[in-house]
């Protein structure tokens, strides 16, 4: 799945623009929590600004597309070899949208 994915998501940022609706509804569901992961993260399109994100991706391609001023992303496999940037104990809600394991 994950070459394939690679494959397919080259252009994803070029094409996939965010849609409002979406990112208005993600707020909303957060509520007051000022930290969170984002499970399946991609480009970082609904992530929130207003709040301390840690973006967690498998697809490197997702990863590099990501703008300069996205959340710092980890590659899904390298979390717990890279969990500097969770540097609370736990967030206060996590993300995730069309996520498959």
């Amino acid at each position: 799945m994950g070459a394939l994915y690679d494959t397919i998501g080259q252009d994803y940022r070029r094409y996939r623009q965010p849609d409002t609706r979406v990112r208005d509804a993600i707020v909303h569901r957060l509520g007051d929590a000022r930290t969170v992961v984002n499970i399946g993260a991609g480009t970082g399109s609904y992530e929130p600004s207003d709040r301390l994100v840690v973006a967690v991706e498998p697809s490197m391609v997702m990863i590099r597309q990501r703008t300069h001023d996205a959340a710092p992303a980890v590659q899904a496999g390298d979390i717990a070899q890279r969990c500097s940037p969770c540097r609370w104990r736990s967030p206060g809600s996590s993300s995730a949208r069309l996520t498959f394991c």
